[in-house]
């Protein structure tokens, strides 16, 4: 028999789903978080219901019922009985058949008087479920529960299969949201896969957001406080040690993300990378016009809320869309046809199983002709520039015949919507989106492998971690990245060319899909969170206040975790999950203390989480590289390499 911290008692309205228990002033007062267990007969059957102290209170056992017998209580004038009383919110139940025990649905309490038992940390796993998900092999460890034992969440409500999604909110600062998520993240892509039933994690491609600083852009570093702390002070070799432990117990080794891609937008026209700091390997990234026509992008150079709310800006965009799609599906056939005739004889691959942009890329390669000439033949602009050319209303003798506005006033567009159209692309011109829309200039050359655009986003990786900086870009700007970036991952999900698992991280991302409006963002992000678990497209949102984000998107998200969170925040719908003491200690969580839930836990639980070994802010990382002090740290032995052979 385990530790009995108290007895079921009557005092209290109990029910099968929680009630409470009363502990003796000589017994220890259980705390909250703790774990217990009756076990009872009824009818015959014996069951034992595990549980979660949820609550704590004390209050006289009935023997003071005044201020005055309480006031002479405290003068040792007159006697009173103190009790403490627990609540306990069932987690599990269980009934005995023959030699084992089968989980059952609540319908009754335990009786009135029943022992209650602590559970010991080995039997945290059953008292949870965790023991179910363990058997099917669909774990991942993501903390330790408060006595030291591991969490697991079910990967069939993170791949889609009976869920998908992940919610992180808590204040700015204090919350660690953009540290549990990338440990969430981490522990997704380092769990041993040989223990997992789904093997796909080992492919798995993940899509991280900077919108911050630069912190995001050195993931594959170590943090500086995981190298000072293994040669500081007593009190930082501890915490290095409590670090390292909890990483023993998930049975990894701690180290920075691998495999990653740093991406930032472009300074200037030259494709001078926007950086402030400096880091090798960094490339740029942006979407010529065969992306923005195929992915269907064009909504998103203009303001969400104003395309939202008014039906002519609407109207003209449609409207251009489809002209623009037409000319490119004319210019596709054309190009389809006269590779295939292998009248080219700078192609020397096969068209077949080419994809469109890969098609056409390799057709322009191919020709002997400067592309933008062809493009122009075809009335496909080149670039933001010439698409406001294109919608001139007395266009000059070059655009005349590819001008938009004919096909606008075929629709009886007024002259000033398109006016006011022309007007909203300069503005997105000067907010720097005719940087992100890069303009092809392919020179003629033999086609001897597919290309492939230098300012393309190599996020399409096996085991992949694609790093996008749009902290510096002009709002307007980062709402095009941010939409363009799911749309083509949506499209390369539909068009069956991946089945690997695709984990995109978005901090604020209230920002992104706010609760209301939104425009085409928001409509992509409601794509992405009702249809994505079918295609395994994972989204990991963070934010300061999940009442402010989509409604459809936030509830879509089958993981939550709640970081330390304002009394005012709680009290929203949102958190409706947290039921009674737990709005109030997520009001109160540490710095490194989550409250995660998945629909197969009966009650969410409070986890600790280790600091990451990776660095997630630019003061955070091990070193300020210059170019003189990366060739020293390749020729010598490095901090970072000694804390290696120390975790080995």
């Amino acid at each position: 028999m385990g530790y009995i911290v108290g007895t079921v008692t009557g005092l209290k309205e109990i029910s099968p789903y929680d009630f409470w228990i009363r502990v003796n002033s000589e017994q220890r007062v259980p705390g909250l978080d703790d774990i217990v267990r009756v076990d009872y007969e009824w009818n015959g059957t014996s069951f034992r219901t595990y549980g979660i102290i949820t609550e704590i209170v004390t209050q006289w056992d009935g023997t003071v019922s005044t201020g005055y017998q309480e006031e002479s209580c405290s003068e040792g004038i007159y006697r009173g009985i103190p009790i403490y009383l627990g609540r306990v919110v069932v987690t599990r139940v269980l009934a005995k058949n023959d030699s084992s025990y089968l989980t059952v649905t609540p319908v009754f309490p335990p009786p009135v008087g029943q022992k209650m038992e602590l559970v010991e940390p080995a039997e945290s796993s059953i008292a949870l479920g965790f023991d179910v998900i363990r058997k099917g092999k669909r774990e991942v460890p993501v903390g330790l529960l408060s006595n030291g034992e591991v969490a697991y969440l079910d990967l069939k409500y993170l791949l889609g299969d009976n869920g998908a999604h992940v919610n992180v909110s808590g204040q700015s600062g204090v919350a660690a949201k953009t540290s549990y998520a990338t440990f969430l993240l981490w522990m997704l892509k380092n769990y041993g896969t040989e223990k997992l039933q789904d093997r796909s994690l080992t492919n798995c491609r993940s899509v991280i957001f900077n919108v911050k600083g630069e912190g995001l852009l050195f993931l594959d570093h170590w943090n500086r406080e995981w190298i000072d702390a293994q040669k500081g002070s007593d009190e930082d070799r501890r915490r290095f040690a409590e670090w390292s432990k909890i990483f023993r117990t998930f049975d990894l080794k701690p180290h920075p993300f691998e495999n990653v891609s740093v991406n930032v937008p472009p300074r200037d026209y030259s494709g001078e990378p926007s950086l402030s700091h400096h880091r090798p390997g960094v490339r740029t990234f942006g979407w010529d016009t065969l992306d923005i026509i195929e992915l269907g992008l064009l909504p998103l150079l203009f303001d969400p809320e104003e395309l939202a709310i008014n039906p002519n800006h609407q109207l003209v965009v449609s409207v251009i869309e489809d002209v623009l799609r037409d000319r490119y599906d004319k210019f596709l056939d054309d190009a389809r046809r006269e590779l295939t005739s292998r009248s080219y004889r700078l192609f020397r691959i096969s068209a077949d199983g080419l994809d469109n942009k890969s098609l056409l890329l390799s057709y322009l390669q191919a020709a002997n002709e400067d592309s933008k000439i062809i493009l122009g033949n075809f009335g496909i602009p080149n670039g933001l520039s010439e698409l406001i050319d294109l919608l001139r209303l007395e266009p000059d003798e070059e655009t005349v015949r590819t001008n938009l506005t004919v096909d606008l006033l075929k629709e009886q567009v007024d002259n000033r919507t398109i006016l006011a159209i022309s007007r909203r692309l300069r503005t997105a011109r000067r907010t720097g989106l005719n940087l992100l829309w890069r303009t092809i200039d392919v020179k003629p050359s033999p086609v001897i492998t597919t290309p492939i655009a230098p300012y393309q986003l190599d996020w399409n990786r096996p085991g992949g971690v694609t790093v996008i900086d749009i902290s510096k870009l002009h709002a307007r700007a980062q709402t095009f990245v941010v939409g363009a970036v799911l749309k083509e991952i949506m499209y390369r999900k539909e068009q069956g060319c991946l089945n690997d698992p695709v984990f995109v991280y978005l901090d604020e991302l209230n920002k992104y899909a706010p609760r209301t409006g939104g425009g085409p963002l928001a409509s992509i992000f409601r794509d992405v969170a009702e249809r994505g678990r079918s295609f395994r497209v994972v989204l990991i949102g963070a934010e300061q206040t999940a009442s402010q984000v989509d409604y459809r998107v936030v509830t879509q998200a089958a993981t939550i975790a709640v970081g330390r969170q304002k009394y005012a925040e709680l009290s929203k719908e949102e958190y409706a999950h947290l039921s009674g003491a737990l709005r109030e200690k997520a009001a109160t969580l540490l710095p490194g203390e989550v409250i995660i839930d998945q629909p197969f836990l009966r009650l969410p639980i409070t986890i600790k989480f280790p600091l990451t070994p990776w660095a997630t802010s630019e003061d955070s990382r091990e070193n300020q590289y210059t170019g003189q002090e990366e060739q020293e740290n390749a020729r010598s032995s490095s901090p970072q390499e000694e804390l290696r052979n120390l975790l080995e």
